[in-house]
């Protein structure tokens, strides 16, 4: 059975699924729950004030259509709406769209949009636009990372009248609502999209959606922020209120070093900070007025892909003797004591169809690693320990972006390569900055990546692990795996609409990733984040960030 999710100390506040407030938690990116307690505790909300927010990692690029990264469609959902809202129970709510029906082939869905919403620059939000965006997400010149992998089966979209749809699709997809409920799928504004449209990705005014905050100005490298959307008046059906965002502005600040973070949260500069480092938890804990937030995260765990287009991890005995020859529940336990869990699955425990009990499938068993070296001819080790043959040492390479890196993931990956030393093999570890870590991941040129993927659906499995879903192609196949088997699989997934059928098919397709070894599932990260206990109405979920259209602070 999987590990239950482990909870740092301190304060805690767990948030339960409400489905009352099912579509509020919408305006978050994904699935989402209650507001903070201090909602219920700070008496009614105020209007007006600002909230400051420090950020872990630097965002480089804004356009949700684009860019594939959990905190990019956290921050912007504040901006851009979408067709539906995701509740917490799976099901979903009216939200740009004021109904919807499904062909009884699953082909087509059919939406009857809202006629009473604008977007920030004063267009109407109609049929033309949801063409314009659907049609733009999948444009190969787009160069979509995510939002196309999103709704693959992705055909056309019929204009039916202003404010009506029907988008035609050219297989049967489950995950369709889903897809469109996210952020990645929200809406630029048409007009912006034909002026902009290759510079959405820099931020700022240019970039126009329907959401409770506008885009007013962006600081290369130094932060954003934005501004309440006074017009807004569609919130999705059971929000906390009706109207525009209670916060009139709010500022993101780019603050990587964790210790800087805290600092700035600790001495009032920032009223929210987000990647609470498992080292500053006593901290925070011990600090008065400062609350701990903690979610469990869907989509993928921090894991290692090895690359199984080249020697050694082509063949399968290579990539086994690093599953077996690493011990990735002590190496979890040593540097995060109980903060985060060992992953048990190549979903996170949170995902819908996550697997309940692959925790032993890959047990720590250096002995049988050696023997499965042995039998690749690494039976000798030169003058430093390792493990050669032919005279060639057994050495491999890791590479990551150092921008974007979280500092516990690098001491997480250097654990790994003492433990690999130990085994006798050599792990390269190789920054790769000034904007190249792309270019070089994208052509294979490396042995290991390791990351952590969002996803509220199994059929994040299909971006990670299909045969289609290459790097170079926008997808996020680390291991360059390509296996019919597993492809069928997935396809399976999103053919089949009945929940109840579709979880054994990706509880089997997550048995072939661990038996072939495709990718190597390490610690499950819960979203550590905290606040003053000033901020209040914090609508909390699976995102990397929270909704703040409820958000408010007390006014000196």
């Amino acid at each position: 059975m999987p590990a239950p999710s482990a909870r740092p100390p301190g304060r805690i506040v767990r948030r339960a699924a409400a489905v009352a407030l099912a579509a509020a938690c919408a305006l978050a990116a994904t699935s989402c729950a209650t507001p903070t307690e201090g909602a219920a505790a700070g008496g009614d909300p105020v209007d007006g004030g600002s909230l400051a927010i420090g950020l872990g990692t630097v965002i480089d690029c804004f356009d949700p259509q684009v860019s594939p990264a959990g905190i990019t469609a956290a921050v912007l959902r504040n901006v851009y709406d979408s067709l539906v809202a995701q509740n917490p129970d799976g099901s979903f709510s009216p939200w740009l769209a004021s109904s919807w029906e499904v062909s009884d082939d699953g082909l087509t869905y059919t939406f009857e949009l809202r006629d009473d919403v604008t977007f920030h620059d004063g267009t109407p939000f109609d049929a033309e636009a949801v063409k314009a965006n659907l049609d733009r997400i999948v444009d190969p010149a787009t160069a979509s990372q995510y939002a196309g992998a999103l709704i693959a089966p992705y055909r056309e979209t019929e204009i039916l009248d202003d404010h009506a749809v029907a988008v035609h699709l050219d297989s049967p997809y489950s995950p369709f609502l889903s897809a469109v409920a996210s952020t990645n799928l929200g809406f630029h504004s048409p007009a912006s999209i034909a002026e902009y449209g290759d510079d959405l990705c820099q931020g700022g005014p240019a970039q126009v959606g329907t959401g409770p905050f506008e885009f007013a100005s962006v600081q290369d490298g130094e932060g954003f922020r934005f501004t309440r959307n006074d017009a807004y008046d569609w919130a999705p059906d059971g929000a906390a209120h009706d109207g525009p965002a209670h916060l009139a502005e709010v500022d993101y600040r780019f603050l990587t070093e964790s210790s800087v973070r805290l600092g700035a949260l600790t001495s009032g500069e920032v009223g929210f900070i987000d990647q609470v480092a498992t080292t500053d938890l006593a901290t925070v804990e011990a600090t008065p007025g400062i609350v701990l937030e903690s979610a469990d995260p869907t989509g993928i765990p921090y894991t290692y892909f090895l690359n199984t287009s080249h020697p050694p991890f082509d063949d399968e005995r290579a990539r086994r003797a690093i599953q077996e020859g690493v011990d990735f529940d002590a190496i979890t336990e040593a540097i995060f004591q109980g903060a985060y869990a060992p992953a048990t699955a190549p979903l996170n425990p949170a995902t819908f169809a996550a697997h309940p009990d692959l925790g032993d499938a890959w047990d720590y068993d250096p002995d049988g690693a050696a023997d499965l070296l042995a039998e690749l001819g690494y039976t000798e080790r030169d003058a430093d320990g390792y493990l050669e043959k032919d005279g060639e040492r057994l050495s491999i390479e890791l590479i990551y972006d150092p921008t974007y890196q979280r500092p516990e993931r690098i001491t997480y990956d250097t654990a790994v390569q003492e433990a690999l030393r130990t085994l006798g093999i050599e792990l390269v570890i190789t920054p790769i900055g000034d904007g190249t870590y792309i270019d070089v991941r994208n052509t294979g040129a490396y042995d290991v990546v390791a990351f952590a993927w969002s996803g509220a659906d199994p059929d994040v499995l299909r971006t990670i692990y299909g045969s289609d879903q290459q790097l170079a192609d926008g997808g996020g196949n680390g291991s360059h795996a390509t296996d019919p088997e597993l492809d069928a699989l997935l396809a399976d997934g999103i053919l089949e609409t009945d929940p109840a059928a579709r979880e054994p098919i990706y509880r089997s397709a997550q048995e072939l990733i661990i038996d072939r070894v495709y990718g190597i599932p390490a610690y499950g990260a819960p979203v550590l984040t905290a606040h003053a206990d000033g901020v209040q109405g914090l609508s909390y979920g699976t995102a990397v960030l929270p909704g703040l259209y409820d958000a408010w602070t007390p006014l000196d």
